[in-house]
């Protein structure tokens, strides 16, 4: 469809059953990621816990830089995680906003006939 063509209802009808499934994977897609990160950020700071607390010697900021990087795969896990969780939250809203706009512009087609 290019843009000098007509809009008809059904392209539209198509446009938004389209949306619709895209917005349900990604929703499904959202809901697992949410639980990678909540057990990446769990992972990562018993990794990090748990090294302050076996470190014996040195400062109390020495024992944390010696507990960072010892659990460093954890965090760039988690922060892996996270960072996926944003992105497909972002496009969620991307989404929703597309399915209003395809709804606003199905709406001007019905009261043009």
């Amino acid at each position: 469809m290019s843009l000098n063509e007509p809009l008809y209802a059904t392209d539209i009808e198509s446009r938004l059953d389209l949306l619709s499934q895209q917005l349900e994977e990604e929703t499904e897609r959202f809901a697992v990621l949410v639980v990678e990160k909540a057990e990446a950020e769990a992972e990562y700071k018993r990794a990090y816990h748990k090294a302050v607390l076996t470190s014996t010697e040195g400062t109390v900021a020495m024992k944390e830089a010696r507990a960072f990087s010892k659990s460093a795969q954890e965090y760039r896990e988690y922060k892996i995680t996270e960072a996926l969780e944003k992105a497909t939250q972002q496009k969620l809203m991307m989404l929703r906003s597309q399915i209003d706009s395809a709804r606003t512009i199905s709406a001007n087609i019905r009261n043009q006939t």
